[in-house]
């Protein structure tokens, strides 16, 4: 069995093409049955608890299987999130149902137009003609805007948690983005590293996770990476968007997407391992191939959360790359030049996630990031400062780790692969000590008479 999951202002009307190539592939067992599975995006009152909980009670109602691994599931888009949340809500890695999880575009890390629909434009253009005019799914936007708290936390529970959801022994996912945009006026929507919706970085479900403390020692913070727990396949394919990668419309699916279509959806446990193998050496060879192409090259969606000592976010406070010369106590004029470079060219954009500016994402060309750097033999360090600042406050606040700061972390030449890595989302929690002075807070005797 086959369950096709649409993405946002879609329908399973715009899954039939599909469902009938997916028929057509000589998939073994050709008596399985494909189901279309319909869910609100649209309506501004509806959130993804109340799709998740919408699609437990329907494969209930429907009698779809529930015994583990019998379900083989494909989703476009938001359909991602959608079928991610439900698993982690509803079911375990033991007695989960989905098989194999092909995932066409999708927005595991958000879309760099959610933060737009919500907006007069994404009203008008997508919520006129609805059946709640000039509504897109406010709650669903939201989760889908980059750096939400929702993609954040949703990849801590089923990438980083000590239980294992994905790989050869439980689903095995296979991720497949295109890296064209959209042509026409439709173009209008496109950045680089993207499909037209979303970034090739934030579809892959191969995140990192980096820690940085500063709590212990603000001068000598620790920094770890984890990688995530299990293994998803994941591959990059030119000439397609995020539309014509789902077989949307009239446009024709290619031979290449419908034989990754069909070896998505038959590989083995035995086979899994080597087949992640080859997605990855594919796409880093297509990598190689479009390195010099600056809307293909290899981005990375760094995605900052900041947080204090007393557990809360810290929502006004600014990051900044620099680079520094080890010998100098100052900067060269070669280490000014370079830290330009790192504005302008490596750092692409940023963006704070509106309703928690404690969440940022910061989307990082990696071709120019090792090339800046290692042309130079630098190494990369970080500037935070964080407000209040107690220097100026007096009383409470945060201390400033900037430039001339001898304690700021520096990840050197050799190491920034691990940390900036293409076609990748690193969620990187930054911890901070809040600090008091002791005149936040006095006890005195009373004076004698």
């Amino acid at each position: 069995m086959i369950v096709l999951l649409h993405g946002w202002s879609d329908s399973s009307r715009g899954f039939q093409r599909l469902a009938r190539r997916i028929r057509t592939l000589g998939i073994e067992d050709d008596v399985r049955e494909i189901w279309l599975g319909d869910y609100v995006s649209m309506d501004d009152e509806v959130t993804f608890d109340d799709l998740a909980a919408a699609m437990e009670d329907a494969w209930k109602r429907e009698r779809l299987p529930a015994a583990a691994r019998s379900v083989d599931v494909v989703v476009h888009s938001t359909g991602a999130l959608v079928v991610r949340h439900w698993m982690t809500r509803f079911r375990t890695p033991e007695n989960n149902p989905v098989h194999r999880l092909l995932m066409l575009a999708p927005a595991n890390f958000g879309s760099h137009l959610a933060h737009k629909g919500r907006s007069f434009f994404g009203r008008i253009a997508k919520g006129f003609s609805g059946p709640k005019p000039f509504q897109t799914g406010t709650h669903v936007l939201r989760g889908l805007e980059l750096a939400s708290p929702f993609s954040f936390h949703l990849a801590m529970r089923d990438r980083f948690g000590d239980r294992r959801w994905y790989g050869a022994d439980r689903v095995k996912c296979t991720v497949l983005v295109g890296t064209e945009g959209y042509s026409g006026i439709s173009a209008a929507a496109n950045e680089v590293g993207g499909d037209g919706t979303v970034r090739v970085s934030t579809a892959n479900l191969n995140p990192a996770h980096v820690t940085l403390d500063f709590e212990a020692n603000p001068t000598e913070p620790r920094i770890s990476v984890t990688r995530p727990n299990g293994r998803t396949a994941f591959a990059r394919l030119s000439n397609l968007n995020h539309s014509t990668i789902a077989v949307k419309k009239d446009v024709a699916a290619t031979e290449d997407l419908e034989e990754r279509i069909r070896r998505a959806l038959t590989v083995t446990d035995a086979e899994f391992d080597g087949y992640c193998d080859d997605l990855d050496a594919f796409s880093a060879l297509r990598r190689r191939a479009e390195q010099f192409d600056t809307y293909r090259q290899g981005y990375q969606n760094t995605v900052v959360h900041l947080t204090d000592t007393d557990d809360h976010d810290v929502d006004d406070y600014f990051i900044e790359f620099f680079a520094k010369n080890r010998s100098n106590a100052r900067a060269s004029d070669v280490d000014a030049k370079i830290t330009r470079r790192l504005q302008e060219d490596v750092i692409v954009s940023a963006h704070a996630y509106k309703a928690n500016t404690a969440y940022r994402s910061l989307y990082v060309n990696c071709h120019e990031m090792r090339r800046t750097m290692t042309d130079h033999d630098r190494g990369l360090f970080l500037s935070l400062t964080a407000m209040p600042d107690i220097a100026d406050n007096g009383f409470v606040g945060y201390r400033t780790l900037n430039y001339d700061d001898i304690g700021s972390r520096e990840i050197e030449a050799t190491d920034i692969p691990a940390f900036f890595a293409p076609d990748r989302t690193a969620l990187v929690s930054i911890r901070i000590r809040r600090e008091r002075s002791e005149d936040a807070f006095k006890l005195s005797h009373p004076p004698n008479r």
